[in-house]
């Protein structure tokens, strides 16, 4: 076998080696049962209006923001709590590393049926409107690529909205 064909071969195999090994998933025991009823309430159509954009600055300095993609809008409920504690270590703001997943058990289908979607613009900004009062968790996922690696995450914001309130929310890390 040619020298650098096996050299090639040989930094494919640890680079796939390092990026396992750099992937974590935290398994998650919930303790909190998901009530269908408390997310209810806050899917019904309201008078508020939730926008803002989303974005993750990278070391070099250029801006990566959710241009394309998926933004969404989770009622806030005790489930709703337990599991963005658990990913982001509290429950107003925060940032989850693209190498670094929770697994839930258990993981309610019913807790996503309950949650709105929209998709940020060629901007990177996004708007829910006809939003009910209460409080709610925005959620959004930037990632790319650089060579053959993962960078970005996951940023979350806490938001409350009442009384035909329009409130803008910029999501980074």
């Amino acid at each position: 076998m040619n020298k650098s064909i096996f050299r090639g071969c040989v930094l494919l195999g640890l680079a796939g080696v390092v990026l396992v090994g750099c992937a974590t998933t935290k398994p998650v025991q919930l303790t909190t049962s998901f009530n269908a009823d408390e997310a209810r309430r806050l899917t019904q159509p309201g008078v508020n209006i939730i926008s803002g954009s989303a974005l993750i600055r990278q070391n070099g300095g250029g801006v990566v923001t959710c241009a394309g993609l998926p933004i969404l809008l989770i009622p806030h409920t005790s489930y709703a709590v337990e599991r963005i504690r658990a990913i982001y270590g509290n429950t107003e703001r925060g940032y989850n590393n693209v190498y670094r997943q929770v697994k839930f058990t258990p993981d309610e289908p019913g807790y996503l049926q309950h949650t709105r979607q929209t998709v940020c613009d060629a901007q990177g900004k996004f708007v829910f409107p006809n939003a009910a009062d209460g409080r709610f968790y925005l959620i959004g996922n930037i990632t790319w690529q650089v060579g053959n690696t993962a960078q970005g995450g996951s940023l979350m914001h806490a938001v409350t909205v009442n009384g035909g309130e329009s409130r803008d929310v910029v999501l980074s890390p």
